[in-house]
Parts: C-alpha cells; structure tokens; sequence
C-alpha cells in the first residue's frame, strides 16, 4: 500500500507538467495569440468543467467491471494525446489561422471529456487505498510535493514561450511547451498504472439507474456538500481559477491591462503553488484534528479576501538596469501566496469530504454525480465570464467613482457569490452534528 502511495505521487508529479499548460498562462496566453474572443475562451474554459458530466455514464460502466484501472487508462492517455493538438496545428495547418480557436476548442473539449471518463474510478480508486485515519495528511504532503512539479513546469513554459519564438516561427514555444506536456502528461498516466487497485463495491445491477443516481443524496451531507461546493466553483470559474490555480481570464487580465510577458504572468502561477507548498504541512494535521468541514468553512471566508490583490494591483512598471518588471507582478503575486493556499486548502478539502460523504458501495457513481453538479456549475461561470467580458467595453468602464475593469468587476462578483451562498452552506455542513469523521 505505501509504495502505491508513493507511486501515485511520483505519477501526480510528472502529471504536474501537463497541468500547468492548460491551467496555467500557457492555454490562455495561446489563445489570446491565435486571437480568440473573450466568449471562446470562456468556451473552452467551460469545456473543462462541462466535461465532468461524462463521469455519470463512465461511472456506471466502471461499476460493471470487474476493475478500474484498464478504463481509465485507456481513455487517459488518449486525453494526454490530444494535447499534443497546438504543437501540431502550426505545422499541418499553416495557412488557416482562423480555424484555429474553433480547432482547439473541439480537440481540447474532446481531451477534457475523455479525461472524466476516467475520472470518478480514479477518485473512488483513490479513496479505497488511502487510510481515512490519515487521508488529510497523505492529501496535503501529496499536493505539496506536486506543487514543487508544478513550479517546475510553469518556470520552463514561461522561458520557452519568451525566448524560443522566432519571426519565422511565432509559435515556437507554444509548440515546445504543449508538445512537452503531452508527453509528460503520458508518462504520468504510465507510471500511475503500478499502483494497485483495490477491489470495488459496486451497487448490485439489478438496482436501476435512477436509484443508483439518488442513492447519494441519502447520505446525510452529501447534498449540502455538492451544492456549497457547486457555488464556490461557479464563483472561482468566474474568475478563471481552475483546480484552486489561477488561469484563463486571470492570465489574460495580466497581458492585456498590465502588458506582462508570458514569465511574468506566470510567477504569478508559481506564487500561488508556492502558497500550496508552504501551506499544506500545516493543513492536513488541521483536517485531521479539527475536521475537513470546519477547515473548509474558514477558507471560503478567508479565501475571497486574498482576491483584493487584483483591486490593488498598481499600473505602470518600474526598471531595475535591463529588467522591466509591471508593478502589478509584485501585487498580484504576493496576494497569489494566500490565494494559493487558501483555494488548494478547499480543494483538498473537498477530496476529503467526497470520500467521507458518499457511500462505499456505488462510490464511483456517487463521486460522478458530486463532480458533475460542480462541473456544471463550474461551467456556467466560465462562460458567463467570457460573454461579461465581451459585452463591456476592453478599455474599461467607470461606476462609483472609480475606473473598472471587466476583471474587477468578476472579483466582485466572485466575492459576493462566495460569500453569499458558498459560506452559509458550508457552515451548515460544519455545524451539522450528523458530520461523520
């Protein structure tokens, strides 16, 4: 059991270089390069979390085989393959420039619900081998050991997209970077499979589909825990935060009103898997003493105040010899240390919960069923960020007496959407006496 523990972390590591591309400045950035409107990347951002509604029919068909594991990485690495599609595009179509966002949207769509397929087994495989006595601890040295990856990563994708383009060949790093973290991406997924797969409980098949979808929503805590968490994502998803992380709007917000290259925005990204890092030892002794309710409860309230870097953000840059560095990195990037721990701290938080809220028999459903709602919500507010985006005016707006960006305003909204809905219901689930441990 400990060395498949070990695997999964060397696994999650190695995946960390194919995270950091889409999730990080890498995706956006390239968007933004192919000229992409702010809807289509609110399109392609809510592709990612659209996709989790695959996890249901997958779910069922994992729970009528024997195993997990030959599902997922069939379907894994096929996912890992097509992100290999913007290091190939400049090369096969040339000349057709305009068909590009359309292009990426439907091979990186198409990535993103194969990756769910495989999802739900991988999350209720996980919550069989990792001993609930310590799940918050092995959660929280996991996410700190692959927020090092991610640093890596997101270091060598900034460098290769500012110094490896040439006139001839724009997109040269986009090449380099996305054809790495396809690569990368497999080797993760190869690796994962020498971890050992417990046997499964499945619901017996006779039960129909229906009360095998409602069966969860028996368990006490489980619909309060699927729609708290539905809300907060919605209002990260607005902000183009994706698994804790900032990107899409976030990194776009970056170069086009602070004018930061491709490194610049993502020390931002690095500031925030430092804030991981540096947080995580502390949080999974918390989760295990005090429980991963309450912990999440504290980091919805806390978490939305780190956001007001963005308001703070200065513009302008300053000059130390050769180096020009946006005043706004510093700002952002200092406020990303908080963000980074406050936002990682729910998400595992809510691995946490989901293994202690659904039940053991019909787990993998259980778990489709939670990440699917909060997909949906997920996606509802990517979206609605990108038609905001493309309705206000891109130099900005004024209102109560001050100069707004449409980035502002997200934060905003962000803001009272957490506050609003998220926090009350996840009180509810902290004070509820039902709480199982």
């Amino acid at each position: 059991m400990n060395r498949s523990l070990r695997m999964n972390i060397l696994a999650g590591a190695l995946g960390m270089f194919w995270l950091c591309a889409p999730l990080g400045a890498p995706l956006p950035l390239l968007m933004q390069a192919v000229e992409a409107s702010a809807t289509q990347l609110g399109i392609l951002s809510a592709a990612w979390q659209i996709a989790m509604l695959a996890q249901i029919p997958s779910a069922f068909l994992a729970e009528s085989q024997a195993r997990r594991k030959p599902l997922w990485a069939a379907t894994a690495i096929l996912h890992r393959i097509l992100w290999a599609t913007p290091a190939l595009l400049p090369w096969l179509l040339p000349d057709h420039r305009p068909l590009w966002p359309a292009l990426l949207i439907a091979a990186l769509g198409l990535s993103n619900l194969l990756a769910n397929v495989g999802t739900a087994s991988w999350q209720s495989w996980m919550a069989d081998i990792v001993p609930p006595a310590s799940a918050g601890r092995f959660w929280a040295i996991r996410q700190m050991l692959l927020s090092v990856g991610l640093i890596a990563g997101t270091a060598l994708y900034g460098w290769l997209l500012d110094h490896t383009p040439t006139p001839n060949a724009p997109f040269l790093g986009f090449q380099w970077v996305f054809g790495l973290c396809s690569l990368l991406g497999i080797a993760d997924i190869l690796v994962h499979c020498l971890v050992e797969e417990p046997p499964h409980r499945p619901v017996p098949a006779a039960t129909p589909w229906y009360q095998r979808l409602r069966l969860p929503f028996q368990t006490p805590g489980f619909p309060t825990l699927t729609a708290a968490m539905a809300a907060w994502i919605g209002a990260q998803s607005l902000l183009g935060y994706t698994l804790a992380l900032p990107g899409f709007f976030s990194m776009v917000h970056l170069r086009e009103t602070f004018g930061a290259s491709y490194s610049q925005a993502s020390l931002v990204f690095i500031a925030a898997a430092l804030g991981a890092i540096l947080f995580t030892p502390w949080l999974g002794p918390w989760m295990d003493r005090a429980g991963a309710q309450n912990v999440l409860s504290r980091l919805v309230f806390i978490g939305p105040l780190t956001m007001a870097g963005w308001w703070l953000a200065p513009a302008g840059s300053f000059q130390i010899g050769s180096f020009t560095l946006p005043k706004a990195i510093p700002c952002v990037a200092f406020a990303a240390l908080f963000q980074g721990a406050a936002y990682t701290g729910t998400l595992l938080c809510q691995f946490r919960l989901t293994q202690m809220y659904t039940p053991s028999e019909g787990r993998t459903v259980a778990m489709a069923v939670h990440w699917s709602l909060t997909g949906i919500a997920g996606a509802s507010g990517a979206l609605a960020a990108g038609l905001l985006k493309d309705t206000l005016p891109s130099h900005g707006f004024s209102a109560l007496g001050a100069h707004w960006q449409s980035y502002d305003l997200l934060v905003l909204i962000h803001l009272l959407l957490a506050w609003s809905v998220a926090l009350p219901l996840c009180n509810k689930l902290a004070f509820s006496r039902s709480a199982p441990q």
